[in-house]
């Protein structure tokens, strides 16, 4: 599939990029247990596996744009099923969340834990004294019994899921289930049933050091509207953008910035790039992007591996800079099923930017315009979106072949471009 973009002036207005998918997932298995209708929105397309296992199950889900809007069944209001519920596709708390609901239903369900089998097995091994037995290893099943029992867990370090899971589970026990956790717990595992108007008490202990999480079973699940939190990694296209082209001002709402996704954006504000953080109070953060240069640098080692996903559109960002700006150690992208260095560089080269290639990396001699044309992106996501963004900058067209690779991440991506772009006039290819 081929994608056209042509030049921008500027980039001016507000983008919401689509959600992560983790909280969407687990969005939507709470928007399934509720009583009543509930819109998830902003949902990344690769939720549609967990759609395929929710709507075999009896859920009601369709899809109104980027939104689902989801008929809750109440915790025992899912069908009985012949297949194997197959959990290898879906994250691994989404996973555990849908054995604690197929553990409380009246019939009883075959699953393939796939690679999340240990997560799964530690699983089972905490539910086991509520009720449910463990199986063998060549069966794996839950559910159809009616007689869970609430529990009380000693210390417990666990995962989001494995403890979203506990919960879950205790709403269809009779009684109360409790579990202590680390003081220093930041997973806000009581913030998602607590939105849905379940009762979960965190407790802090006289030991100073843990909190007593318990939720009492029997309770009802309040339908919700959630907006997802936009992925920060597929806002960088438009942070790179907005910085190159003069008079951008650019907003992009509501996004999921954590220390471990925000690498790419640490290092563009640490070469002088004027980003803005707004803390939206919902845990997610605006980000405003004015036009200006960043300067040249060296990146290697810890550096290089923290942004490696993104080496092409820092690339793209490193020829609007003044000076030399070096990327080494990134060798081991020449070892897939092409040399993924060499082929950036060709593009870049023959889009008018000064590149020099060496066995560990490359270096861009920034301040040389650029050239649109035809490029060849080989179905990476990486490079349709840096080229893209050649594209916004180029004194021409720029068309981009193997553009496809966008549909299961970001299908609105160029449209998404537009729709901000201002633009100027661009001039026919020769």
């Amino acid at each position: 599939m081929e994608q056209t973009i042509g030049p921008a002036r500027k980039l001016t207005g507000e983008v919401l990029v689509p959600g992560e998918l983790e909280p969407a997932e687990k969005n939507l298995v709470l928007a399934t247990l509720a009583s009543g209708e509930s819109r998830v929105q902003n949902v990344p397309p690769t939720i549609e596996p967990l759609m395929v296992v929710l709507k075999t199950l009896g859920a009601e889900i369709r899809r109104q744009k980027n939104d689902l809007i989801v008929q809750g069944k109440g915790l025992r209001g899912f069908q009985a099923h012949e297949k194997r519920v197959d959990l290898d596709p879906l994250h691994q708390d989404t996973a555990l969340m849908l054995i604690a609901l197929l553990a409380g239903q009246s019939f009883a369900s075959q699953f393939k834990p796939g690679r999340h089998r240990d997560a799964v097995e530690a699983l089972l091994q905490l539910l086991a004294p509520m009720g449910i037995e463990r199986p063998d290893e060549d069966t794996i099943s839950v559910g159809g019994k009616e007689d869970l029992q609430g529990v009380e867990h000693g210390p417990l370090d666990l995962s989001l899921g494995h403890k979203l899971a506990l919960l879950i589970t205790g709403l269809y026990a009779e009684g109360v289930t409790r579990f202590l956790e680390a003081l220093k717990s930041r997973d806000r595992v009581a913030y998602y049933l607590r939105q849905r108007q379940v009762a979960v008490e965190r407790t802090r202990q006289e030991d100073g050091e843990h909190y007593l999480v318990s939720v009492e079973g029997g309770q009802v699940l309040e339908p919700l509207t959630v907006e997802i939190p936009g992925q920060l990694s597929l806002a960088y296209p438009f942070i790179v953008a907005a910085l190159s082209l003069k008079g951008s001002a650019l907003k992009l709402r509501r996004l999921m910035v954590r220390s471990e996704n925000r690498a790419f954006l640490d290092m563009v504000r640490q070469l002088g790039a004027p980003i803005e953080l707004e803390e939206a109070g919902d845990g997610t953060t605006d980000l405003m992007v004015r036009a200006g240069a960043v300067k040249s640098t060296r990146i290697a080692g810890q550096r290089s591996e923290k942004v490696v996903e993104h080496i092409a559109l820092l690339a793209v960002l490193a020829t609007q800079a003044a000076g030399q700006f070096v990327i080494r150690d990134i060798d081991h992208l020449r070892r897939g099923d092409y040399d993924f260095v060499a082929h950036l560089v060709e593009l870049l080269r023959q889009r008018g930017a000064k590149v020099g290639e060496f066995p560990e990396g490359l270096v861009v001699d920034g301040g040389l315009p650029l050239s649109g044309g035809l490029i060849d992106a080989k179905g990476d996501l990486g490079l349709v979106q840096a080229f893209a963004v050649v594209g916004l900058l180029a004194e021409e067209e720029m068309t981009i072949q193997g553009a496809e690779c966008l549909d299961d991440v970001y299908p609105n991506f160029f449209a998404a471009l537009e729709a901000v772009k201002e633009t100027r006039k661009s001039r026919a290819r020769g």
